[in-house]
């Protein structure tokens, strides 16, 4: 290379680097100018060329279309194939989270109709996790919500299907490993539908698969095999109940043992039967055989027990689950029941196999008696008919010993406050009629007349019915508080009664109107004594409200006293506090204003609010702060409110200790009742703790229908004599009849009291045209039948005015009805008295 060249291409390379820069398009030029020729700066942030540029006016911005997304095209596709695949579409939806094509996928399955088949398939498919996520999403509507719940419930339903679960039973001995496996998984699918038939294929006499396949397959269901083989080792036929027997030696031996011990000592146990027990005591380790003597004590201690657990239990909504063997003896159910009654069912097997012995203990035979009677009225509300009578005790009833048990039961069931019992047992006595149920001995009622005066209406009720079935007219003891019993029953009204207990009337504004609109008939009573009289005159008396502070009578005395009386002993009472004029004299310290226009207050010894300080004295002794308050209305007024909360406080902690546990019945002590929904909860937890709920609104409407045929039964004028004095209450039975709407049975009674009064007012509702033919007539047949028993007993004036009526009747039913009261008196005219 010449030297000149070299010495180019140096200076060449040395300015490269400046010519590059100088070309570089990206490069900003000084001052930040627009590298592509324009004049503005470089723009900041994500958009280094800058923003789009708007459109010009009047030009639309162009959108740009999303594509589809093919697996949802997919989807939308699948769903209008056949239910598996609409089910798949449904639950591929949920796994990507488009709740819109769920919602829409939904909507399709709601216009389908189902099969219990094709809804198991379509739970199938979906699959039960993704169900309950379907379930929980918030925005889905009813109608797709009620799809899906139509879904599960149809799948549930064929999982259930008993024929079904039979056949999958039957495949159990398969020679296919396939199909048993299959007939398994079906099985564990049914649940507890499974559990009741391989139960019943097991003690079957020839069962449908092996007993060791059905066995097995029990086992895979935990406890509950041997929960449900229980009911046919306890209740069922003679011959399958040493299969039941041997089937709890294999599934739960431990806790079968009371079971074992039934076996072996019954009286009617089979030889089969004894030979499985004595297999059992030896496979749990048992020295020898239980004797007759520790069997009844055994069996008896867990009678005991378990009729304590039942009485015990609280009427707090817990479920639990208990297995009944219908009356075929073949077909077991489960149901989800309250506690209390799965407790009672307990209880009540616990003395079937206490029975099973035969076992003597006095005590122990009443307890199991009140357990059964317990558990049967509390599964079916109506027990004690005539054909649950004949299913107890025969077509020939019960022997002496069964009476005087089911006697026994009652009086025992009263003692302990077990309603249930009482009721069961005063209707099963009842269909007895016998005549000593109402005749005793002494002074002394008996124990159904006794029954007859229990605190609980419900009770009282029932006992009052009965005695009016026995044909029994002469005197005996109590027989007047029958009669008050019958009188209380007709005047009940359509809601249930709420007494007030207050002096000033102008404090129970609020309350009385909350209660009415919680549904109470309210009525205030002044003082303590007008309110024992309330409550001995009767009626479904739910609630008594009252202050902490009666004027008349100290508040522990008072619940003392309502307690006391017959009628009073189960009436729930709410006691509420308030800020009254002593608290505030005695238990409070007024403020005390000085001169310098300060409030001073003493906090010495007091328990308000605020704390007392100490701090030393001249003398070195501790010494009282005094709180010094400025005369500033808000802090003073606060003041004053957290003083009197305090003092109300105060006074139901003291109201509350005071009382204690003194009677068993339900007494809530609350600070004060603000508002009706307070009240309302105050009411629930109050009266959650009754034996048995309150009368309903039918209940007492059935209760009025059976105390007017009560009395018209009781009511004999020819009886001479007949124990009840029904004249001297005509007037409470002539109003107790026209609430109830003039019943034939009101009507009748009307007729048998024979009285001026009562022929005039039968008179007058024939002549009431606003009343229903119908009973019209019925008012005419029951006068003609006082008048011809006791003689027209109207007055001449009311006699002529009968005369009146029919000739200015315009109707031919009405002149036939009044024709009936003139033909009867003209039959009787020279007859004015009986």
């Amino acid at each position: 290379m010449k030297p000149h060249c070299l010495i180019v291409a140096i200076a060449w390379i040395a300015a490269a680097p400046l010519a590059v820069r100088a070309q570089d398009p990206f490069a900003a030029p000084a001052g930040g100018a627009d590298p592509f020729g324009g004049a503005a700066a470089m723009p900041a942030g994500n958009a280094p060329f800058g923003e789009p540029a708007a459109p010009a006016a009047g030009q639309a911005a162009t959108e740009v279309e999303a594509l589809p997304d093919p697996l949802v095209l997919e989807l939308q596709r699948y769903s209008r194939g056949n239910n598996e695949k609409l089910a798949l579409a449904i639950r591929s939806a949920v796994q990507i989270a488009d709740w819109d094509q769920v919602a829409a996928f939904l909507d399709l399955l709601s216009a389908k109709k189902l099969s219990d088949a094709e809804s198991a398939t379509i739970a199938s498919t979906i699959r039960s996790n993704y169900l309950l996520r379907i379930q929980q999403y918030p925005e889905l509507s009813d109608a797709q919500r009620d799809a899906i719940g139509k879904v599960i419930a149809g799948a549930q339903k064929y999982a259930e299907d008993r024929q079904r679960i039979r056949r999958e039973i039957a495949r159990l001995d398969s020679a296919s490993e396939g199909e048993r496996l299959d007939a398994i998984a079906n099985l564990r699918n049914g649940g507890l539908a499974s559990v009741a038939e391989l139960a019943a294929a097991y003690v079957a006499d020839k069962p449908v698969a092996s007993r060791t396949q059905l066995l097995d397959m029990l086992r895979r269901f935990e406890d509950q095999g041997g929960v449900a083989m229980r009911q046919f080792a306890l209740h069922g036929k003679p011959s399958t109940r040493a299969r039941a027997v041997q089937a709890l030696l294999d599934l739960d031996l431990a806790g079968s043992m009371p079971d074992f011990v039934a076996a072996y000592h019954a009286t009617e146990a089979s030889g089969e039967e004894r030979d499985v027990a004595r297999k059992a005591f030896a496979a749990a380790g048992l020295r020898g055989i239980p004797s007759v003597e520790e069997a009844e004590i055994y069996l008896g201690s867990r009678v005991d027990r378990a009729a304590d657990w039942a009485s015990r239990a609280a009427n707090d909504g817990a479920v639990q689950r208990v297995w009944k063997l219908e009356d075929d003896q073949q077909t077991l159910q489960w149901l989800e029941v309250p506690r209390r009654l799965a407790l009672a069912s307990a209880a009540a097997d616990a003395a079937t196999r206490y029975r099973r012995v035969q076992g003597s203990a006095a005590e122990t035979r009443i307890t199991g008696e009140i357990a059964d009677l317990t558990y049967r009225i509390m599964q079916n509300a109506d027990f004690g008919s005539a054909d649950d009578f004949a299913a107890r005790y025969g077509e020939s009833g019960p022997d002496e010993a069964q009476m005087t048990l089911l006697q026994r039961a009652l009086a025992a069931a009263i003692e302990r406050r077990n309603e249930y019992a009482s009721i069961a047992a005063i209707r099963l006595l009842k269909q007895t009629a016998a005549k000593g149920l109402l005749l005793s001995n002494g002074a002394t009622p008996t124990g159904l007349v006794e029954a007859a005066m229990h605190s609980t209406p419900r009770v009282r009720y029932e006992a009052a019915i009965a005695a009016s079935e026995i044909d029994y007219r002469q005197g005996y003891s109590g027989s007047s508080e029958l009669l008050h019993r019958w009188l209380e029953m007709s005047a009940l009204q359509r809601r249930p009664t709420a007494l007030i207990l207050e002096a000033r009337r102008h404090l129970t504004r609020d309350k009385l109107s909350w209660l009415e609109s919680l549904g109470y008939d309210v009525e205030i009573v002044s003082s303590v004594a007008s309110l024992l009289r309330r409550i001995d005159a009767g009626g479904d008396i739910q609630l008594v409200v009252c202050s902490s502070q009666p004027y008349d009578r100290p508040i522990i005395e008072t619940v003392d006293l309502i307690r006391r009386r017959p009628l009073g002993g189960e009436v729930p009472i709410l006691i509420y506090c308030q800020l009254g004029k002593t608290l505030w004299d005695e238990d409070l310290r007024e403020p005390i204003l000085d001169r310098s226009k300060k409030i001073i207050v003493d906090v010495a010894g007091s328990e308000s609010a605020l704390a007392a300080a100490e701090e030393p004295n001249e003398t070195g002794l501790p010494r009282v702060r005094r709180t010094e308050i400025r005369l500033d209305t808000s802090r003073g007024e606060r003041f004053r409110q957290i003083r009197a909360k305090h003092a109300v406080r105060e006074e139901r902690n003291r109201v509350a200790q005071n009382l204690g546990t003194r009677w068993p019945a339900p007494v809530a002590v609350v600070e004060d009742i603000t508002s009706p929904q307070g009240l309302a909860l105050m009411i629930r937890d109050l009266t959650q703790s009754l034996p048995m709920p309150a009368l309903t609104a039918e209940e007492r409407r059935r209760y009025t229908d059976a105390a007017m045929v009560s009395l018209a039964k009781v009511a004999s004028p020819d009886e001479p004599h007949n124990p009840y004095d029904f004249r001297s209450h005509e007037q409470e039975l002539t109003s107790a009849i026209q609430a109830g709407g003039f019943s034939t049975a009101g009507l009748s009674l009307l007729s048998t009291l024979g009285t001026p009064s009562s022929q005039l007012t039968l008179a007058n509702l024939v002549d009431s045209v606003a009343l229903p033919l119908k009973i019209r007539q019925s008012a005419a047949e029951a006068f003609r039948l006082s008048v011809e028993r006791f003689g027209t007993r109207i007055d001449r004036q009311s006699v002529a005015r009968q005369y009146e009526r029919y000739n200015a009747a315009a109707d031919d039913s009405d002149r036939a009805a009044l024709g009936v009261i003139l033909d009867a008196m003209e039959q009787r005219a020279n007859a004015t008295s009986r």
